[in-house]
């Protein structure tokens, strides 16, 4: 069916189209604009919304669980669809399962189960892969379990990208372990966005990344030494060099406001991507327990934590995180659509995250709150708050 969306604020999002409307004809965007320009068919099916946003579908590229208790590295495809459905209510129409590190054959097995369903459910939101991980820095290791870890070799790496059926999308490395910088090379080779995270890569070794083919940051400033004038890092090397985009999670507490309106000043929208990081966690209630890399997760004032204080992943949905970014560091609104859409869909080489005509009608219709009314899909609705 075809559709007319009407009385929006649309945000492609480099624009606002005050009392827009936006057209679909099968799964692409037909038209954009307002009734001074656009004259609407009577086969149309019209959708009054009433003065609410639409904006792209959001696309998160780090999404480990969620759905109040599931998580990607569950052994079930059940798992699968509760965390699929769960974001889509939230908004995001793309999104990349997120694996953490396990000893090699239970990790080779998460990882043939998660392509194995999205090569068999095409219509699912879950576009592919991120590997965080297993090549990660112990001393920086955040909440992923140590003895999980693996010393980085190709050969490992391909044993991945084969059991992956080629789903793997991006990879989270730390390029100053003894092997790193030839798997950076070879996974940049077989089209994998390399992201330096859980790192304590000096500039010079994040340069050398650079150089086989790094183009990302991992949520940014954590797992990651903090800026040193003298011995700059991860986070200096971030901020200045165009090559790297950089993830943010956007939730206040894995980074203060003030750090995130500085980070945009330094990086610009352009430069920066929002993610959830969201884990198993997402969806479930206070005091609530779960698992993470076979450790213990408590959520504790909205904060997924580990027993000895460590934050673990967030509760977060993208709409919430571009409501927080607006509110807490004063940033525009079409700029913080921005990181949530068009950004991420640029890393990963969709063709998704902008509102235009012939882009894929992918888009979230939401209320001044930032709640999520309706999730359109490839033009088809595929979630309505109201039904």
């Amino acid at each position: 069916m075809d559709y007319a969306f009407t009385g929006a604020k649309i945000i492609t999002p480099f624009k606002i189209v005050k009392n827009g409307i936006l057209t679909t004809k099968g799964n692409k965007i037909y038209q954009i604009g307002t009734k001074d320009n656009i004259k609407l068919s009577s086969k149309i099916k019209i959708v009054d919304v009433k003065g609410k946003y639409i904006t792209p579908g959001f696309i998160d590229l780090l999404v480990h669980g969620g759905a109040g208790g599931y998580g990607f590295s569950d052994e079930s495809d059940k798992s699968i669809k509760k965390i699929s459905q769960y974001f889509l209510e939230h908004g995001s129409t793309s999104l990349l399962a997120s694996l953490h590190a396990k000893p090699k054959e239970r990790l080779l097995d998460d990882l043939r189960r998660v392509s194995r369903y999205i090569k068999n459910n095409p219509q699912s939101n879950i576009v592919g892969i991120h590997m965080e991980g297993p090549y990660l820095n112990s001393t920086l290791k955040g909440a992923m379990n140590e003895e999980y870890l693996w010393k980085p070799t190709v050969k490992s790496f391909r044993e991945m990208w084969e059991a992956s059926d080629k789903q793997i999308k991006m990879m989270t490395i730390a390029p100053e372990l003894d092997g790193a910088l030839d798997v950076i090379r070879e996974a940049s080779y077989c089209g994998v966005v390399c992201s330096i995270g859980h790192s304590t890569a000096t500039y010079e070794q994040v340069d050398l990344a650079i150089d086989r083919g790094a183009a990302h940051i991992t949520h940014m400033f954590n797992a990651m030494p903090p800026i040193n004038h003298r011995k700059p890092g991860v986070a200096v090397a971030a901020m200045l060099r165009d090559e790297l985009k950089v993830e943010l999670i956007a939730d206040t507490y894995h980074v203060h406001p003030a750090t995130m309106e500085f980070l945009i000043k330094a990086k610009s929208p352009k430069g920066i991507i929002l993610i959830t990081d969201s884990i198993r966690v997402g969806g479930m209630h206070e005091g609530e327990e779960t698992q993470f890399s076979d450790q213990k997760v408590t959520l504790k004032g909205n904060k997924a934590v580990m027993d000895d204080g460590t934050i673990a992943g967030s509760t977060l949905t993208l709409n919430k995180a571009v409501k927080n970014l607006v509110k807490t560091t004063g940033t525009k609104l079409k700029d913080a659509v921005r990181m949530a859409t068009v950004n991420p869909a640029k890393v990963i080489g969709s063709k998704k995250g902008i509102l235009t005509s012939g882009k894929p009608a992918d888009f979230v219709v939401l209320d001044k709150k930032f709640n999520v009314e309706m999730t359109i899909m490839n033009g088809v609705i595929r979630y309505n708050k109201n039904k």
